[in-house]
C-alpha cells in the first residue's frame, strides 16, 4: 500500500502517458452557461507524502529497497504526526480555498459533501441533475506534502491534481480538464501547468522539517492554495 502511495505522488500525472499525449481541454466560458458549480469534495487523500525520491537505499538490491521503504514510511508517519499536532487538514484547506476563488470569479458555488469516490479518482457516477448546478467540478489531488530530490538534499512542498468540469446535465460531456503540478519530481508532460515552490518553505533535512509543524503545515497549504487559485484561473 505504501508503494503504491509513493508511485501515485510522484508519477500521478503521468498515467497512461505511453498510451497518448495529454492534451488539455480549454474552458471557453463565452460558449458555456455555467453560473451555479457543484465542487465534489473528498479529493485529497488524508495523509501528507514525506519523500525522498532518489534514496541511497535503492540502490543495494531488494534489502536496501526494503529497508528504503521502512524509512521513507517512518518519515512520512512522523510528518502527519506533526501535522495533526497543529490540526492541519489538507482536503479543508484546498476546498475552502477553491470555493473562495470561484466565488470570486462570479460563480455560484457549492461543495457536495461525502462525494461518491475512492482517493485519487474521479466520482464515476455524479448526482443527477436537479437544477442547483450547472456543472460539477470534480478534482483528484494526487498527492500534498513534501518532497526531496534525493539524499543530503531539501524538503519542498509539493502538490498535483487533476482539475476536471463536467456538465451537470450531461457528466459525459467534459468542458474542462486540466492537469497542475506545484515542484513535481518528474519531467511534465506538455500542456501540464506547472507551478514553482515558494523558496520560504524549503527545509534542509527531514530534522528542520519537523522542528517546526506550523512552517511545515503553512508550506503544504501555500501548495494546495496556489493549486486552488490556477483551477479558478482557468474557469476564468
Amino acid at each position: 500500500m505504501f508503494k503504491k502511495v509513493l508511485m501515485a505522488a510522484v508519477a500521478a500525472m503521468s498515467v497512461a502517458a505511453c498510451a497518448s499525449p495529454y492534451v488539455a481541454t480549454p474552458y471557453d466560458r463565452a460558449a458555456m452557461p455555467v453560473r451555479t458549480i457543484t465542487v465534489m469534495d473528498d479529493a485529497a487523500e488524508d495523509n501528507a507524502i514525506a519523500y525522498e525520491v532518489a534514496s541511497i537505499g535503492r540502490n543495494f538490491g531488494l534489502i536496501g529497497a526494503l529497508v528504503d521503504a521502512g524509512i521513507q514510511a517512518e518519515r512520512q508517519s512522523a510528518v502527519n504526526k506533526a501535522l495533526d499536532s497543529v490540526s492541519f487538514d489538507g482536503e479543508t484547506v484546498f476546498e475552502h480555498r477553491l470555493a473562495s476563488r470561484l466565488t470570486s470569479e462570479g460563480y455560484q458555488v457549492a461543495v457536495r459533501e461525502n462525494a461518491p469516490r475512492d482517493k485519487r479518482a474521479f466520482v464515476v457516477t455524479y448526482p443527477s441533475a436537479d437544477g442547483t448546478a450547472d456543472a460539477y467540478l470534480d478534482i483528484v489531488v494526487a498527492h500534498h506534502g513534501y518532497l526531496s530530490a534525493g539524499a543530503f538534499q531539501p524538503f519542498r512542498p509539493s502538490a498535483a491534481a487533476q482539475v476536471r468540469l463536467v456538465s451537470a446535465s450531461d457528466p459525459t460531456k467534459i468542458l474542462m480538464d486540466n492537469r497542475i503540478v506545484y515542484n513535481g519530481m518528474t519531467t511534465a508532460d506538455a500542456g501540464v501547468i506547472t507551478l514553482t515552490p515558494n523558496p520560504s518553505y524549503e527545509f534542509k533535512n527531514r530534522e528542520e522539517l519537523l522542528a517546526d509543524p506550523a512552517k511545515m503545515a503553512a508550506g503544504i497549504e501555500d501548495a494546495l492554495n496556489q493549486i486552488a487559485d490556477t483551477a479558478a484561473q482557468l474557469l476564468r
